[in-house]
Parts: C-alpha cells; structure tokens; sequence
C-alpha cells in the first residue's frame, strides 16, 4: 500500500515511480500477492539502484536517481517488493528473531564480516527473486545479472582477499539465481569470465557458491537457514585464509 512518493533529489519525477509501483503492485496481485504495510518511497542519492527499510510494520522503498531514470525501475521495484512480502510473511530468511540466532551461531574473522553481510544478503535475495521473477522479471533476469557479473569481473582482482571473496560470492549468487530460474546455461560465457576471476584471485570458488544460492529452499525451516548461513561463513573464512589454487569444499546443504 503506497501511502507516498517524494523526490529528495529535485531530479526526478517521484510520481513517474510512484505509478511504476502501482504497475508491479498490480502485477503481484494477479499472483494473489499484496504488500499489506504503508510503503513509503522516496528517490534518493545513493551508490546502489535501491534498498527497502522495512521496521514498525512500514516500509521505506529507497530509489536511487539513477534507478528511477533507467528502463530498470520497475524491475527494481518488483525486487524490493519481494523483499516486503518475504518481511510480512516472516520467512526466515527476513526475520530479525532468525538473523540474531545467526549472529550467535557464525564465527567469522571481523575482517571478513562485511564480505559475509553481503553473501547472507543476496540469500535474501534470493526469496525476494523467487517472487520478483514471477511478478515480469523472468525476461529481463539474464540481463540484468550478466551486467552485474560484467561489473564484478571488469573491477579485476584486488589485494584484499576478502574483498575478492565478495565478488565471488555475488557471481555466485548472480549465476546461481539465474540457474534456478533457467536462465543460464552450462556454456554460457558468464561463467567462463566467472571462473576466471576466480583463478585470478587464486581458487576454484563460484561454481560451489552458484550451487549454494540455486539449491536454497523454498519454504526452509529457520534451523536450515541458521545451518546453510553458519557452513557459508566457514566456507568463505577458509577460502579467506588459505587462498590457494584449488576447489573450494562445497558449501554444506545439511
């Protein structure tokens, strides 16, 4: 429910998205899907396309400038809202009580913290995709994401090790997500760009985490989610710490 629209950049047309969220709000509604809590949306300055806050049963839908003057923003918004509906519902992979317990169960260095952030993100991702994908983005998901690996691979490979982990992880998730909803096949060239990034950065990695993200399941457990996110950091912590050539050990599917 879009309660209001502003424009906090004086750049944009905040009723332009606002008539774009109706537009995938409807479309969620044929698939008997609705946003119960007051959304509010707001075109921002920011270095990502979007963000959603959700807190007090009400969401901020954040749009960055430039999402809101691509022919992406509607896609954007379908993906943000499947973040509402999996907040609502209280998936696990969205409920603060489940993140707590996975604060308590995960031993991660702290340099590796923002790196392990980011891959426990793109599982929420995923959930939200798995809707999003169904609300008209099921044409648009390979490209989309071949621009996201694109981007990864074109930074090149830094000294950090942790910081080349997150970019496995994210083509990872980016190959993975497309692989569960068909998108990407086995001789596609985003993987060969993806495995060599990762031989680049001295492992065999993002097959591994591409398996990870397209095998999560739909309707898991808490106990599972707690599991899958506890053998994903010990996985990236020992990637981390070896950086030798080699196959990585698959990430758990306990």
């Amino acid at each position: 429910m879009l309660v209001d629209a502003v424009d906090r950049t004086g750049k944009a047309n905040a009723d332009a998205v606002a008539a774009l969220f109706r537009e995938v709000e409807d479309r969620y509604a044929r698939l008997g899907l609705r946003v119960r809590w007051p959304v509010h949306l707001e075109v921002v300055r920011m270095p990502i396309m979007g963000a959603t806050q959700s807190q007090r049963r009400s969401h901020i839908l954040y749009v960055s400038l430039r999402a809101a003057r691509s022919n992406m923003a509607d896609a954007l918004i379908a993906h943000e809202m499947g973040h509402m509906l999996r907040t609502e519902e209280r998936h696990p992979s969205h409920d603060p009580a489940v993140h707590r317990r996975m604060g308590r169960a995960v031993r991660i260095p702290k340099e590796g913290q923002p790196a392990l952030a980011g891959a426990f993100n793109h599982v929420q991702d995923i959930y939200a995709d798995d809707y999003a994908v169904r609300a008209g983005l099921e044409d648009r998901i390979h490209d989309f994401f071949g621009s996201w690996i694109e981007g990864t691979v074109g930074r090149g490979v830094s000294t950090d090790p942790w910081e080349n982990l997150a970019a496995t992880v994210s083509n990872g998730f980016a190959l993975g997500n497309m692989r569960r909803h068909g998108k990407v096949d086995a001789g596609d060239p985003l993987w060969t760009k993806a495995r060599a990034f990762d031989r680049a950065a001295g492992w065999e990695a993002v097959d591994g985490f591409a398996s990870f993200y397209e095998s999560l399941p739909g309707n898991p457990e808490a106990d599972l989610i707690v599991r899958r996110v506890v053998d994903l950091a010990a996985t990236m912590a020992h990637l981390a710490s070896t950086r030798t050539t080699g196959r990585a050990p698959a990430v758990s599917s306990r």
